[in-house]
């Protein structure tokens, strides 16, 4: 079984996946791509919402994209529509789960923001 760090940069590396689904995916106890294809891309995002993560639809066509090295937006139709529909009930059975929030970004200091301000074009 490879370390985390072995772990997250592969994750990482298949297509539609970057680093932060890969820690999500770490997180909710997957660890290699051959797990996500045993556990198919619903059961995935089943387990990274039951970790707190924002996860949505899109996640699961991200996912199954990563297993067959296909771009998430040129998944067919069909798949998308399937996809859909199980994503669909795993959440009705799911019901409410908690979902962690990311620490907010701090504001800029006063100075900043008008400085920042100023110098961005009128809004029209």
């Amino acid at each position: 079984m490879p370390d985390a760090e072995t772990s997250l940069r592969q994750l990482a590396a298949l297509k539609n996946l970057g680093e932060k689904t890969a820690l999500w995916l770490l997180d909710a106890g997957v660890k290699t791509k051959s797990e996500l294809a045993k556990l198919g891309a619903i059961e995935v995002c089943r387990r990274m919402l039951q970790a707190g993560h924002p996860v949505s639809v899109v996640a699961a066509y991200a996912i199954e994209g990563a297993l067959t090295d296909t771009h998430w937006n040129e998944i067919p139709a069909s798949k998308k529509l399937e996809l859909q529909r199980l994503f669909a009930i795993m959440k009705r059975e799911l019901g409410p789960v908690e979902i962690k929030r990311a620490p907010r970004k701090k504001s800029l200091p006063k100075a900043a923001a008008k400085t920042t301000a100023k110098t961005m074009p009128p809004r029209k």
